[in-house]
């Protein structure tokens, strides 16, 4: 229960039966290539290519089109320098004969991919003396359709790497730790914790936070003096109604407390308005989270929060400092004229 999602990706080579690869000058020349050899792609098989490696990092960037999906099926990304050179575009269909490189010979079928993306850059080349080194010549296939084109069952699958990610940091190590129980020959296998973007973030998250706290204190503070400097000039222009009031019999409380709900009601849309911008401005803070695959549910988590629930409670405190910033500069700013007596206030008028 403690993994939210498997990233399955298997890395193979195949033959494309109505396009021709790129071909550029090899560092490796082999002898025993035919023609036909020659002809070969890389094959990046995996159910989501905006959390691939390649993709996430930079090195690749999705030119048109969209990702490959967890329910796609007979889908596939294209390089845009394959793309030009075979007058492929979306919605187009390229042939595909997959060849089985491991030791599960099986005879596989050749199947045609829908592309559904076109992606550019140039990844860290291997030369082996084939075309599918190149960058250029690499497809990104849908998992189940290259496992079903390599007439492999759901036990026969072929795997280069399978990422799991947890919905937190502390489920990481539950997850490793039942992994490694599995009845698996791990002597072929290598387990990686890669979580130092979700440390990063939380670093960043932790200055962030700090930073938020002293910022409140602060303006709680100013605002408190700025806030009761205004009132005050505020009520000497009313220093008349408060003198009246005073001799008709209204009590200190009363009078302050009128104040108080005049600014509350004051507040009211102020408050709205900044709810409704706060909202906005976090979300092109978190903007820059969700772009970076590695930090994309963390970035998804806080927006979810910040629509949510959360955001009512941090709405409501946030205007409970406010309330509390303006009873506490009313009674200063009052009681500056309050503590005198009503024919005081008067005369001093007259």
């Amino acid at each position: 229960k403690e993994i939210k999602e498997l990233l399955l990706e298997y890395e193979g080579l195949a033959k494309p039966k109505n396009a021709k690869a790129i071909s550029s000058n090899q560092q490796v020349q082999r002898d025993d290539l035919g023609e036909d050899s020659k002809n070969t792609v890389a094959i990046y098989s995996t159910n989501n290519t905006a959390k691939n490696t390649l993709f996430s990092s930079g090195v690749f960037k999705l030119k048109q089109g969209r990702h490959l999906e967890q329910n796609d099926r007979g889908k596939a990304l294209i390089h845009e320098a394959f793309a030009q050179k075979n007058n492929l575009k979306i919605g187009d269909r390229i042939e595909l004969n997959l060849i089985n490189t491991s030791d599960k010979k099986t005879k596989s079928q050749k199947t045609r991919f829908e592309i559904v993306g076109i992606f550019s850059g140039k990844k860290q080349e291997k030369y082996t003396g084939l075309s599918s080194d190149f960058s250029e010549n690499t497809i990104f296939s849908d998992f189940e359709t290259t496992m079903q084109a390599l007439n492999l069952s759901e036990n026969e699958r072929l795997l280069s790497k399978i990422t799991l990610y947890t919905e937190t940091a502390d489920q990481l190590d539950k997850a490793i730790t039942k992994t490694e129980k599995l009845n698996i020959d791990w002597s072929k296998y290598k387990i990686e914790k890669n979580n130092a973007a979700f440390k990063d973030t939380l670093e960043s998250i932790a200055g962030i936070k700090n930073i938020i706290n002293l910022m409140t204190y602060l303006i709680i503070i100013g605002g408190s003096v700025v806030l009761s400097l205004i009132l005050m000039l505020w009520l000497r222009e009313r220093i008349y109604e408060i003198g009246i009031l005073l001799s008709i019999g209204a009590s200190k409380l009363q009078i302050i407390s009128q104040f108080i709900i005049e600014l509350v009601l004051i507040s009211i849309p102020t408050i709205i308005s900044s709810f409704i911008l706060g909202n906005l401005v976090f979300s092109l803070i978190t903007k820059g989270l969700s772009e970076a695959e590695e930090t994309s549910s963390i970035a998804s988590s806080f927006t979810n929060n910040i629509f949510g629930l959360d955001s009512l409670a941090v709405f409501m405190q946030s205007y409970s400092i406010l309330i509390t910033i303006i009873i506490l500069s009313v009674i200063i700013a009052s009681m500056m004229i309050l503590v005198k007596k009503p024919k005081e206030i008067l005369s001093k008028i007259s």
